[in-house]
């Protein structure tokens, strides 16, 4: 606003240079008051201080309370007063009472129509028309939605991590003796089986030499 105030007004016509300030006015009061009377997001006591404080027009914000008054820019366009033969702003004329196509503006506001019923979103056909209360609230949601999306997403990976460590627990092979007893009973069937073989043969062997004596004596005793 102070900007607007301050800046130069070379090449600009009186009313023009008076525009920003008029849908600057008009902007800030209504952020105010969809923010409490449409999405509830501040309390009757943040309300009352920004009236009171003249932060913004309390005049015109009663005035989008009563029906016909929904989308009006400005209270100076209502005034008889400030219009010859007593009407009011050209901006305040509904959209069906126009001429097809036909463009209209207001030389004080800049407004294209705040008549009630349909007619133009933008009051002003800028960023100053622009509802600032609807975009934050609408900003605000898809931050939430995303950050619902995000927590549901590392939710599903923690739980995916969890199962597959429980899958990977369960198909490791059970340990039933521990690897040096294991090692120690493979060792003691080895030396058991191997002594088992060599005594056999042993005994065969000590055999075969016990009976050759034997032989050769009977071999004498048919010689006789």
């Amino acid at each position: 606003m102070r900007e607007r105030v301050n800046e130069s007004h070379e090449g600009k016509r009186k009313v023009e240079s008076q525009q920003p300030i008029m849908q600057i006015n008009w902007q800030r009061s209504r952020y105010v008051y969809d923010m409490y009377w449409k999405y509830g997001k501040i309390s009757r006591e943040v309300y009352d201080y920004c009236i009171r404080n003249k932060l913004v027009d309390g005049a015109l914000m009663a005035k989008w309370r009563k029906p016909g008054y929904e989308r009006l820019c400005s209270t100076y366009v209502i005034n008889p007063r400030n219009y010859n033969f007593g009407t009011v702003s050209i901006c305040r004329v509904p959209k069906h009472a126009l001429g097809e196509n036909q463009i209209i503006e207001c030389p004080i506001t800049g407004c294209r129509g705040c008549a009630s019923g349909t007619g133009l979103k933008n009051l002003f056909g800028n960023k100053y028309g622009q509802y600032l209360a609807g975009i934050q609230i609408r900003r605000e949601r898809r931050a939430a939605i995303a950050a619902a999306e995000q927590e549901a997403e590392l939710m599903a990976t923690s739980a995916k991590r969890k199962q597959d460590d429980i899958i990977g627990l369960s198909s490791k092979e059970a340990i039933w003796a521990a690897p040096d007893e294991k090692d120690a009973e493979d060792d003691d069937d080895d030396i058991g089986g191997g002594s088992t073989h060599l005594s056999a043969d042993h005994l065969r062997t000590t055999g075969n030499i016990q009976s050759s004596p034997n032989k050769k004596s009977r071999q004498d005793e048919l010689s006789k």
